[in-house]
């Protein structure tokens, strides 16, 4: 019966995170063509600004308070699970309520001199009342889970992304479509776009607070019998150092996850901006104007690569990372059994699975970049001409993020989820020396390869520290080297099938050609290996 609540659970979990991130999907594309460019500059800078905030809160805070209680009720010790409850909630409740304090006055400081993008100043202050929701929202969370229950996180991630979506593109048209009546409420000298920007981030903020709503709705039946017992100060005093325990590690990794992120936000608007100073005739603009538009031109770029390239990147992370997650029991299981052949099995074929599915659709972005960003984005020209490059590049570099996820998922179930750090941080060394070295160089298309080169220096490290503790021998040619054969004629014939439909419309013709591309894949895969290999025939 637990493992039938432990299956349910995890299905729970599984599908409302892939309605999570296909509704975030929705989200971006469509607000990346309404803002354009130099909006999603302004929207990506204030993300990225609330992404620290949103990794502690979401991966830190849950998975401590899941944890204790857990252990509290494992015990049968229901006084110690309130306590904890009572504890986590007026400790992060005040956390994030400074937290939400001080982003909202130091969002001024912090474009001006850490991003030197002062128009993005409105969004990181809309952001400011989500810290405090998600503080609230990760301790029900873990409340919840900590009980194996599941739902309420399910239905609040649903319900987030779903206000998420309407709020955030309603908002920002209204604002686009109303701009004098809209620009009252924002400071003088305020964008259009920086304003829309705000107002998509306001959305974001109202669908954080109806999450955290939606967890409010859920009762824990048991509560009301010990919300009466008074906590000693030694007490709470325990509770405090027993979360902050957990939580500083967790979060300390789940930092570590979005360092790419972080980088590229610190380095990518001054690299751009520098470039745009050092060759002005590269970007259409005379030596003279060039100091005037550097920054607006640099957040121009950075806005193109963010909302098209990075958003089309991910997607495919999105749905393959649900494999490594699903490997993490089974695997668990024969490591502390010590089944090494079946270990070396399972990591094999879960290596398979995730390159059936990331190897084509890498490449298949690497060759269609320029297509399929016309196809998602057709109102945003000038901004696909630019972003397509960059997304050539991390198209490959897809296939080495999706490889990893498996990678990391069977560390962790070793035993060994500290070399998924190691090897996340050489990663991010190689972003941050990538970036300095090449943005101000090759512009966009430097910020995709030293994510390139990111995620390769990832997954070699992670193979190698993987192989070394488990003592496994991971075949890549045999794991990947059947996807890599058929992925790269899959997408040679995508390509080729592209350029022969030119007559046809865009959308059409792109549609064939993935289809005939797809076909390809599937005619290559399916078919048998070799009956050499059976001394029967």
């Amino acid at each position: 019966m637990k493992r039938q609540t432990v299956l349910c659970g995890a299905v729970w979990l599984m599908l409302s995170a892939i309605a999570a991130k296909l509704l975030g999907a929705v989200f971006r594309i469509p607000l990346t063509a309404m803002l354009g460019g130099t909006g999603m500059g302004y929207y990506s800078c204030a993300y990225g600004i609330f992404l620290p905030v949103f990794a502690l809160s979401v991966t830190g805070i849950n998975a401590a308070v899941a944890a204790l209680t857990a252990s509290a009720l494992a015990k049968e010790d229901a006084e110690q699970a309130f306590g904890i409850e009572r504890t986590a909630k007026r400790m992060f409740r005040i956390a994030g309520l400074c937290g939400s304090i001080l982003l909202f006055f130091l969002a001024k400081p912090l474009c001006r001199y850490l991003l030197h993008n002062p128009q993005a100043e409105p969004a990181v202050r809309m952001f400011a009342p989500a810290v405090w929701f998600c503080c609230e929202s990760a301790v029900l969370r873990g409340l919840y889970e900590g009980r194996q229950n599941m739902i309420p996180t399910a239905v609040s991630q649903t319900a987030e992304g779903i206000a998420r979506l309407f709020c955030g593109l309603l908002l920002s048209s209204l604002v686009l479509h109303h701009p004098v009546q809209a620009l009252r409420f924002f400071p003088s000298g305020t964008a259009v776009e920086a304003a829309a920007a705000a107002a998509a981030v306001l959305g974001v903020t109202i669908s954080a607070g109806a999450g955290t709503g939606i967890l409010l709705l859920f009762r824990i039946p048991e509560r009301r019998r010990f919300r009466r017992i008074p906590l000693s100060s030694e007490r709470r005093r325990e509770y405090r150092h027993m979360l902050s325990a957990l939580l500083i590690p967790v979060s300390a990794a789940s930092l570590v996850t979005n360092l790419t992120t972080l980088i590229d936000l610190g380095t990518c608007l001054r690299g751009l901006s520098g470039a745009v100073l050092g060759n002005p005739a590269a970007f259409g603009l005379s030596p003279d104007s060039a100091a005037a538009e550097a920054d607006a031109l640099a957040n121009f770029y950075y806005g193109a690569y963010t909302g098209l390239a990075v958003t089309v990147f991910n997607l495919v992370p999105a749905v393959t990372n649900m494999l490594g997650k699903a490997v993490l029991p089974a695997f668990a299981e024969q490591a502390a059994q010590n089944h090494t052949a079946q270990m070396q099995k399972h990591a094999e074929d879960v290596l398979r699975r995730t390159a059936f599915l990331a190897v084509p659709a890498g490449l298949g972005v690497m060759i269609l970049a320029n297509p399929i960003l016309q196809f998602l984005f057709a109102s945003r020209e000038l901004e696909t001409e630019i972003a397509s490059p960059a997304l050539s590049l991390l198209g490959i570099a897809l296939i080495f993020t999706a490889l990893s996820c498996p990678l990391f998922s069977m560390m962790q179930a070793s035993g060994h989820a500290g070399d998924a750090v190691t090897a996340m941080l050489y990663g991010a060394g190689v972003k941050l020396a990538g970036n300095l070295l090449l943005i101000p160089k090759m512009q966009l298309r430097g910020a995709a390869l030293s994510t390139l080169l990111c995620y390769l220096t990832i997954f070699l490290g992670s193979r190698y520290l993987f192989c070394r503790r488990t003592g496994l021998q991971l075949r890549l040619g045999a794991a990947c080297g059947r996807a890599l054969f058929a992925g790269l004629c899959c997408s040679a014939a995508a390509g080729t099938l592209y350029r022969k439909l030119a007559v046809l419309p865009q959308r059409p013709a792109l549609l064939l050609s993935i289809a005939g591309g797809g076909v390809v894949y599937l005619l290559l895969m399916l078919l048998p290996v070799s009956k050499a290999v059976s001394p029967a025939d």
